[in-house]
């Protein structure tokens, strides 16, 4: 059966924990209506798991007592997510969806097409945990600041392999050898050529998902676990 799961500055080298975050008590107890002897799986967002058998629930606090605490490793493979800013559902949207397609980062950009600027960052960071949690992930993708494409592309640049995704005719091949790789998702529109040529001058790979015009978001769901996947 699989455990409900809960990531929090949760510390895990004690025998019995306190559970005190509101959302977290609501959820265990008024939503999903766990009750003593239940188990559930905390998280600390930074690799470390354990297994927590519920022994006190209250209004205010629940307790529960740790048993099997498990370490897993980052993953091998990097995906740093440059995506343009979309309107607020969709963005949100492509935010919640590529954390379960395993993004490690996610880093809003500003284009030249870009008409949004502005993203309520902590429901974006709700976003991200419970998306996070929902999907089993062990360590929480990074949403980072606001950058503008320029400033953005220099970023990426640090990459073992850095891609503008772009309608075309080079379609993504992928490099099962990188570890650590930049990927480019430009807002409804796409990019222009002005900014193309500005990724190419920077050794930026221009690559396609295929013939058909996705949206924004779509792209960047695809083009996420493609690349974490490296297929």
């Amino acid at each position: 059966m699989r455990l409900h799961r809960f990531i929090g500055n949760f510390d895990l080298t004690k025998d019995v924990i306190e559970i005190s975050n509101p959302e977290n008590i609501k959820q265990i107890k008024d939503v999903l209506r766990l009750g003593k002897g239940d188990v559930i799986i905390l998280a600390d967002g930074q690799g470390n798991n354990a297994e927590v058998t519920l022994n006190f629930i209250s209004k205010n606090k629940i307790t529960g007592v740790i048993g099997k605490v498990e370490k897993k490793n980052k993953v091998k493979r990097r995906v740093n997510l440059y995506l343009a800013i979309l309107k607020k559902e969709n963005f949100e949207l492509a935010v919640q969806k590529t954390v379960e397609a395993g993004v490690s980062e996610i880093i809003p950009i500003i284009t030249e097409r870009t008409i949004k600027t502005g993203l309520n960052i902590e429901r974006l960071k709700k976003i991200i945990l419970e998306a996070s949690e929902q999907s089993g992930r062990s360590f929480v993708p990074i949403l980072s600041p606001i950058l503008k494409f320029k400033d953005a592309l220099m970023n990426g640049n640090k990459a073992q392999e850095k891609i503008i995704f772009h309608l075309g005719n080079n379609l993504y091949v992928p490099n099962k050898e990188v570890e650590n790789i930049s990927i480019f998702i430009g807002p409804e529109g796409g990019f222009t050529e002005k900014e193309i040529k500005l990724a190419k001058d920077l050794k930026y790979t221009i690559s396609s998902l295929g013939s058909l015009t996705l949206r924004a978001e779509t792209a960047a769901i695809i083009a996420t676990y493609r690349t974490t996947k490296g297929i």
